[in-house]
C-alpha cells in the first residue's frame, strides 16, 4: 500500500472526460497520474519505489493503493516492463519469479478497482505516445533495461523483451541499462547504444526509430534523420491512446 505521506492532492475536476489512471512501472520506480481526454494532466505525478522483492501479491497491491490514491478515473491503463499479452503478464524483466507467468493483473485489477483496464508493455504505452502511425516504426526505451516496441501502420507488430534468465544475479538491465551506463560511462554506452540501434534497422528495416526513457538524455551521438529522441511525456499521451488505436 501507499503510505499517506505519498498520497498527492485531490485532482482538479475537468469536463474532458473519461479520466485516465495512467500508471508507468518501470525497473525502479513506479509513476502515476490522473489525465483528461487529451492526455493533459489533472494530478500531480505520484512516484515510488517498484517494490523489491517484486511478487505478483505486492505489485497488484501497490497497484490498488496507487488506485484508491487517484481516485476520479473512469479507466486504468498500465505499462509494465515485461512480457505482456491478453492483459497478462508472462515475465518481468527485474525478476525471474516463475509466479508471472499469465498473472492476469488487468482482471485483478479490474476486480478490485470497478473500473476497465488495459494493460501493455511499458515500452508499448510509450510507444503509442510517439508514432505517427505511418510505416514501420520502433520504439526504444533506456532506463533500468532495455525496452522495445514495433508498430506497424499504427498497429502494435511483434513484440521483443530483453529479459534475463533464471539465476542470473544481474537482472536489472544488461548491455543497455542503468549498470552498463555507469560501468562503461556515457560515450562508451553511447556507442554501444549506437550499434545496437544499427543492429536494430538492419532486423526492423523500421522508417523511424524513437528513443525513450529516462537514460535517453545520457546519450551523446549524433542521431540520423530517421532517429528521434523524444520526451517522457509520451507515456501520458500512450495511456489515453491505448482505449484509441488499435493495439490488438
Amino acid at each position: 500500500m501507499i503510505p499517506p505521506s505519498m498520497s498527492p492532492p485531490t485532482a482538479k475536476r475537468r469536463t474532458s472526460r473519461p479520466v485516465t489512471l495512467a500508471i508507468d512501472m518501470g525497473g525502479s520506480h513506479i509513476k502515476a497520474a490522473l489525465l483528461d481526454a487529451t492526455g493533459h494532466l489533472l494530478s500531480e505525478r505520484l512516484r515510488m519505489d517498484t517494490p523489491d522483492p517484486l511478487t505478483p501479491k505486492r505489485l497488484l497491491q501497490t497497484l490498488v493503493g496507487v488506485a484508491k490514491s487517484l481516485d476520479g478515473h473512469d479507466r486504468v491503463s498500465i505499462g509494465v516492463n515485461g512480457l505482456v499479452h491478453g492483459g497478462c503478464i508472462y515475465a518481468i524483466a527485474v525478476t525471474a519469479d516463475p509466479a508471472f507467468r499469465g498473472f492476469d493483473l488487468a482482471g485483478k485489477l479490474r476486480r478490485r478497482d470497478r473500473r476497465p483496464v488495459r494493460l501493455l508493455n511499458d515500452a508499448q504505452m510509450h510507444g503509442l505516445g510517439f508514432i505517427r502511425g505511418r510505416g514501420v516504426e520502433m520504439v526504444i526505451t533506456l532506463g533500468t533495461g532495455l525496452g522495445s516496441a514495433l508498430f506497424i501502420d499504427g498497429k502494435l507488430g511483434p513484440h521483443v523483451q530483453f529479459l534475463s534468465g533464471a539465476g542470473n544475479e544481474d537482472l536489472k538491465g544488461g548491455d543497455y541499462g542503468d549498470l552498463a551506463l555507469r560501468a562503461l560511462g556515457r560515450k562508451r554506452w553511447s556507442r554501444r547504444v549506437g550499434r545496437l540501434i544499427d543492429l536494430l534497422h538492419r532486423l526492423t528495416n523500421f522508417d523511424h526509430l524513437f528513443i525513450g526513457g529516462g537514460n535517453a538524455r545520457q546519450l551523446s551521438l549524433d542521431l540520423p534523420r530517421d532517429v528521434t529522441r523524444g520526451d517522457n511525456s509520451a507515456a501520458l499521451v500512450g495511456a489515453v491512446r491505448m482505449w484509441e488505436w488499435d493495439v490488438g
